[in-house]
C-alpha cells in the first residue's frame, strides 16, 4: 500500500499512483466528467462564496478608499436586482435590457423605490466576491458606477442557475438614490415660500373669503410606511371655490381645486422615502397653513446572513445576528409555533421549547410596520456540537459533487503527491534521477490547473 503513494526501494522511487498509466487514468476521468459531467447529473457550478454582505463591503472599501459616501444597504433595491436576475433566467437573455423590453428601470420602481438617480452592474460566471469586485473596477463603466457620487443606497442578488445553456451564477448590482441630494454638493438653494399673513381673533371673516388652511393628515412628526397616503385638510370660511396649492419641502407639488370645508391631494407618484415638509396655500391669497413635517419609512429592516449565530446550551437554543437597521418586534416562527419579542439592534433570543427539526423563519418589523422575514433552518442542527455558524455543510458536499471540486480534489491530490515525492527523494539523496519524472508531472498538473482556474473566471456587463 506504501509503494502508491510513497517512493521507496520497492517501487524504484516512483509512487505507483504518479506513474504516467495513472496519469492516463486521471486525464480521462477528467475529460470524462467534464464533457459529458452534465449527462451523468453531476453539476459544473463548484461551491461559491460569493454573498451581497461581502459585495457590499467590498463595493463601500473602494468608495472609502476614492474619498467618496459608504452606500446604504436597501431592501427594496435588493428585491429589485433579485426580480431582475430571475427575469434573465426566466427570460434567457445577458443584458441589461431584455427581449421584451424589460430595463433595470422597472425592476427597481417595481420593488417600490421610485428613484432620482440609478444604476447597474452585471456579472456572472465568478467563484469569489473579490473576483468580482476587481472584475468591475476593472471596467471603466462598471467603475463609474461603483463611484458614482449620485447613489445613497444599494442592493444586490447573487443567484444560480442555467443561463444560455450553462450552468452559472448571476450577480445583479442595483445602486439609487431618492433624493437630488448628491455626496459632496452645496447646499440647495431656498426657492421663497409665500409669506403668511398673521391671522389674529378679531379677524372677521368677509363674504366669499377663506380665513385659514389646515393640513389635518399627515401629522407632525408621523413616520408613515404607506407610500400612497393622501394629503387631506380643511378651511375655515364662506367661499364656494377655491383652489389649493401644495408645497413639499419648499417645492410646489400641485394645485387642486377644491368647494367645501374639507380638501384632498393625492399624488400620482408614490411618496419618496425620507423627510417631507409640507405646507398648503389658497392661491391669489395670503392664506398659508403650519407647516407639518412627516416622515416616510418603507424600507424594512434585514437580517445580515453572516452574523447568524445559533448556540446550544442545554435544551435552549441562542440566537444572535445582526441588521442592517434597528428592529422593533422579532417573531421567531417554528412550524406552527410562534415567538414574538421586542428589542434593538442587536441581542441575545433565548429559545426554549424549541423544535430544530421544524422549519425556522425569522421575521423582523421596525416600530411602523415595514417587515423582512429570513429562512434560518440550516442553522438549528440536531447533534453533539455546541455551537452553529453559518457554515453550511451541504455547499462543501455540494461542492464535492460537481465538476470544479472533482477537478481540484484530482488535481490537489496529485500536487500533494508530488510535493512528498520532492521530500522524499530530496531527503535520500534520489532527486537528481528522477527530475525528468518529475518536470513532467509537474509540467500536467501546471496545465491541467491553468485550465480548471481559467474557468473560474467570469464576465460583468
Amino acid at each position: 500500500m506504501t509503494e502508491l503513494f510513497i517512493p521507496t526501494k520497492k517501487n524504484n522511487y516512483k509512487p505507483y499512483l504518479l506513474r504516467k498509466v495513472f496519469l492516463v487514468f486521471y486525464t480521462v476521468i477528467l475529460v470524462v466528467v467534464n464533457t459529458f459531467g452534465g449527462v451523468l447529473g453531476i453539476s459544473r457550478i463548484a461551491a461559491s462564496d460569493i454573498n451581497p454582505t461581502t459585495l457590499i463591503s467590498l463595493t463601500n472599501q473602494e468608495r472609502t478608499v476614492a474619498g467618496l459616501n459608504t452606500l446604504n444597504q436597501n431592501s427594496m433595491l435588493a428585491s429589485a436586482a433579485q426580480a431582475k436576475a430571475q427575469n434573465m433566467f426566466e427570460q434567457q437573455y445577458w443584458d441589461h435590457f431584455g427581449p421584451n423590453g424589460e430595463t433595470p428601470w422597472q425592476f427597481i420602481t417595481g420593488a417600490g423605490y421610485n428613484y432620482v438617480y440609478a444604476g447597474e452592474n452585471l456579472a456572472k460566471g465568478f467563484r469569489t466576491s473579490e473576483g468580482v469586485v476587481e472584475a468591475w473596477m476593472a471596467s471603466p463603466t462598471h467603475r463609474d458606477n461603483v463611484l458614482s457620487k449620485n447613489y445613497k443606497d444599494i442592493g444586490i442578488a447573487v443567484v444560480s442557475g442555467v443561463l444560455l445553456g450553462k450552468e452559472t451564477i448571476l450577480v445583479v448590482q442595483m445602486f439609487g438614490n431618492l433624493t437630488s441630494e448628491v455626496y459632496g454638493s452645496s447646499s440647495e438653494v431656498e426657492t421663497p415660500k409665500p409669506a403668511a399673513s398673521p391671522v389674529t381673533k378679531s379677524s372677521i371673516i368677509e363674504s366669499g373669503q377663506i380665513k385659514a388652511i389646515s393640513i389635518t393628515h399627515p401629522k407632525a412628526g408621523d413616520i408613515l410606511n404607506d407610500p400612497t397616503m393622501l394629503v387631506k385638510g380643511s378651511v375655515q370660511g364662506d367661499k364656494d371655490e377655491y383652489s389649493v396649492e401644495i408645497y413639499d419641502l419648499e417645492q410646489k407639488l400641485a394645485t387642486v381645486d377644491e368647494n367645501g370645508s374639507s380638501w384632498e391631494y393625492s399624488s400620482e407618484e408614490k411618496w419618496i422615502e425620507g423627510t417631507h415638509k409640507l405646507e398648503a396655500k389658497v392661491k391669489g391669497t395670503n392664506t398659508v397653513s403650519d407647516s407639518v413635517s412627516f416622515t416616510v419609512d418603507i424600507t424594512s429592516p434585514t437580517v445580515l446572513r453572516d452574523s447568524i449565530k445559533v448556540i446550544r446550551e442545554d435544551d435552549v437554543f441562542i440566537l444572535s445576528f445582526d441588521t442592517d437597521q434597528a428592529w422593533y418586534e422579532l417573531k421567531v416562527i417554528n412550524g406552527e409555533d410562534e415567538t414574538s419579542f421586542l428589542g434593538a439592534e442587536t441581542t441575545d433570543i433565548p429559545l426554549e421549547n424549541f423544535n430544530p427539526t421544524e422549519e425556522v423563519v425569522l421575521q423582523i418589523s421596525d416600530e411602523v410596520g415595514n417587515t423582512s422575514e429570513i429562512d434560518i433552518t440550516e442553522y438549528f442542527i440536531e447533534g453533539d456540537t455546541e455551537e452553529y455558524s453559518n457554515f453550511n455543510f451541504s455547499i462543501l458536499i455540494n461542492s464535492i459533487k460537481s465538476i470544479d471540486g472533482i477537478n481540484i480534489i484530482i488535481v490537489g491530490f496529485l500536487l500533494i503527491l508530488m510535493i512528498v515525492e520532492i521530500f522524499i527523494l530530496w531527503k535520500r539523496g534520489k532527486l537528481g534521477r528522477n527530475m525528468g519524472d518529475l518536470f513532467v508531472i509537474a509540467l500536467w498538473i501546471t496545465i491541467l490547473t491553468v485550465g480548471i482556474f481559467k474557468g473560474f473566471g467570469g464576465v460583468s456587463l
